[in-house]
């Protein structure tokens, strides 16, 4: 299995090399509409996870690897982004772009993800329609894809934290495709 994953990855640390020169600076979010994937992935202590557990909330979801310098550059934004989100309502996920096990709990201990860590698969990236790291999708409370970042941000700028705060209201999860 492990060299079923090899073609994929470096597919995307090709793609992820051009995301990161290109966006490096930027801060905007990409309006998306795409429907939340069925999943099925276990976490580093949380058991597993399913769609189901997304609904009910906004969620930012950072698709990421250990070899990825730019994934591993936003890390520090992306812990303070979850200090700022967490008691506002606002879920996040990180999810490796299967790696494994070992090589999450190995990194972890070294560089520290302070909020959920769920262990990807070979298909995780697939099904997500990801195709470069990082890249993190933003999902409305109705678990609907609403906004995806290619590229490495400052996830703790306000503007970008306003965004995702403001689909905590019903009525901004159907306009946030608008904007």
């Amino acid at each position: 299995m492990r060299f079923q994953v090899l073609p994929g990855l470096l597919l995307s640390a090709c793609l992820m090399l051009c995301v990161s020169t290109a966006q490096a600076a930027d801060q905007s979010l990409d309006a998306a509409e795409r429907p939340l994937p069925e999943f099925d992935l276990a976490s580093i202590g949380q058991g597993q996870w399913q769609a189901e557990r997304l609904q009910g909330k906004p969620w930012v979801i950072n698709f990421w690897a250990t070899w990825c310098p730019p994934c591993v550059e936003e890390i520090p934004s992306m812990n303070t982004a979850w200090q700022a989100l967490e008691s506002q309502g606002v879920g996040m996920l990180a999810i490796n772009a299967g790696e494994g096990q070992d090589a999450v709990d190995a990194f972890l201990k070294r560089i520290p993800i302070d909020f959920p860590t769920l262990i990807g698969d070979v298909d995780t990236l697939a099904n997500w329609s990801v195709m470069a790291l990082p890249t993190t999708l933003v999902v409305n409370a109705r678990g609907e894809v609403v906004y995806e970042a290619l590229g490495p941000r400052e996830w703790h700028d306000p503007a970008l934290l306003d965004k995702v705060l403001a689909l905590r209201d019903p009525d901004a999860a159907s306009s946030a495709i608008s904007d």
